[in-house]
């Protein structure tokens, strides 16, 4: 008997020793594979996909010659008549065209059969792909199969319209099959524009046991003002905005941009631009809820996944503005299960992923605007989405202003000092101003293919713990870039500063102005 418990114990020390060897094998010998969660253009959506009636869908392919003559015929119906309806009569019909292919039913399930591309392998099955990605989310993959082998890079794409919540059901999917596949018990997820609300979903359904690190990229962490004020109708052209946008986005050669901003100054000075933006003005606000009624709800009001990029001051009234017809009870309900157990506890959420040890990182982006027609447009965004709302909670100046040389930021933050050295941002309002990261002059999702951005991302994913931006001296708070994001510097006062000839026509009328008045 006591030779038995000797054997015995024998083999369950062996057992004992042997047990975490097999268990560390089941971690995989390469390193944390990642899946790269796209945003609303991953892929563009096909109707009828395969059949002789295929169609892209969104984005909607526009036949500009076509909206040319009709707007052209509406406006000069208008004007006959001294009636704007005669445009809706033109304009609505137009949208209505454009978007209801895209449009879901009433309980916000896709209409028509529409489809996108989806990558359910490895990025190593798909090298034609790779071999021409080399911006946005692509250039990303492109950049991280290089560093980590395209065997461990993934990519979850979907259809952007439907329920992030059921989006999240199949990531969920794609990380139990990249665990078995590679033998890892987590992963890694970098969460692009609008994959940071699936990925805020997962996190609300499964928790956080299979997430290694996780880093917000351009992401609608706390949704979108655009978004937002489209569905609530506030719609106009702001002119300081519009400036801004062909300063920053009418790229011809620097002679002709910068005649051209000069121009558009001088129209503004002498009151010719106000004067065209308040006639366009009017003409949005007096067809503004005839579009609303009969274009967008029942196109982009049926889609989930728009209403998971409204914020919480815009839900509740944009939804009795469309969707208070109890024909849509299914959605809504489908819609406030994520505005309130994912939008809303954003906050609980990611603090909660990071007392389970998930590394959390955001990047937000500024010096860029949106197209300048909503009341966000004039403020610091990516292009795409505003400044404000992938910092979630920046305090950011105005586009062409700064901070007063003496200005002290809002938070104390421990005395550390969280403006930018260019007095646009102050990171101390942030939910999480220790984890997030700002660009300036970065595009949305700017990841170009061996990009400084590309890198600074991946460095993220390298952190064996969670960083803050005081970690490491070579990844401050604040950078700007060059060429676009190939290359990265800190961001110093001197980049907050341009003098262009714009300015000399505003300084001059301004002059001239002070002078009529000294006279008089």
């Amino acid at each position: 008997m006591k030779r038995l418990f000797v054997v015995l114990l024998a083999l369950s020390f062996v057992f004992l020793t042997v047990t975490p060897a097999f268990a560390a094998e089941n971690q995989g010998s390469g390193p944390t594979p990642l899946i790269v969660v796209g945003g609303m253009n991953g892929a563009p959506l096909i109707k009828d996909e395969g059949t002789p009636n295929e169609e892209q869908v969104w984005p909607p392919v526009l036949n500009f010659g076509e909206i040319a003559v009709k707007a052209i015929w509406g406006l000069s119906s208008a004007a006959v008549y001294k009636d704007w309806d005669k445009l809706g009569d033109v304009i609505v019909p137009l949208l209505n065209k454009v978007l209801e292919p895209s449009s879901c039913d009433n309980d916000g399930n896709s209409k028509y059969n529409v489809s996108t591309t989806t990558y359910p392998l490895s990025m190593a099955n798909y090298p034609e792909f790779l071999a021409e990605a080399f911006i946005s989310e692509e250039g990303f993959l492109h950049s991280a199969s290089d560093r980590l082998g395209a065997e461990n890079v993934y990519f979850f794409n979907y259809d952007w319209r439907l329920d992030p919540l059921e989006h999240a059901r199949a990531l969920d999917a794609m990380i139990q099959r990249v665990k078995a596949e590679t033998g890892c018990s987590k992963v890694d997820i970098t969460a692009c524009s609008m994959g940071g609300c699936v990925t805020m979903a997962y996190f609300y359904l499964f928790g956080y046991e299979d997430v290694e690190s996780c880093v917000f990229l351009s992401a609608a962490f706390s949704g979108s003002l655009a978004a937002s004020e489209i569905l609530v109708g506030e719609v106009f052209i702001d002119r300081t905005a519009l400036k801004h946008y062909i300063r920053l986005n009418v790229n011809i050669n620097p002679e002709v941009d910068e005649f051209l901003d000069a121009f558009v100054e001088f129209l503004d000075q002498t009151g010719v631009l106000k004067t065209i933006v308040d006639f366009v003005n009017g003409m949005l606000s007096s067809q503004k809820d005839r579009v609303l009624d009969e274009a967008v709800t029942a196109s982009l009001g049926t889609m989930p996944g728009m209403w998971a990029l409204v914020r919480e001051g815009a839900f509740e009234q944009a939804k009795e503005m469309h969707l208070s017809d109890p024909k849509y009870a299914k959605l809504v309900e489908r819609i406030d299960d994520f505005h309130y157990n994912v939008r809303v506890k954003r906050q609980e959420l990611i603090e909660n992923a990071m007392e389970s040890g998930v590394t959390v990182y955001f990047t937000s982006h500024y010096e860029d605007v949106l197209i300048p027609a909503f009341p966000s447009a004039i403020k610091h965004g990516d292009g795409l989405i505003e400044t404000v709302c992938t910092s979630n909670g920046a305090t950011v100046a105005l586009l062409g202003e700064r901070f007063p040389k003496d200005y002290v930021q809002a938070n104390p933050c421990c005395g550390k000092n969280h403006v930018s050295p260019d007095r646009v941002v102050d990171a101390s309002t942030c939910m999480f101003p220790e984890q997030v990261w700002f660009f300036r002059e970065v595009a949305h999702v700017g990841t170009i293919y061996q990009s400084e951005f590309s890198d600074f991302i991946l460095w993220f994913l390298e952190q064996p713990e969670q960083a803050t931006v005081w970690s490491d001296a070579a990844h401050p708070q604040f950078l700007t870039a060059g060429d676009a994001g190939m290359t990265l510097h800190p961001t110093t006062e001197a980049d907050g500063e341009y003098y262009s000839l714009a300015d000399g026509v505003a300084d001059f009328f301004k002059a001239w102005t002070n002078i009529k008045n000294i006279l008089k």
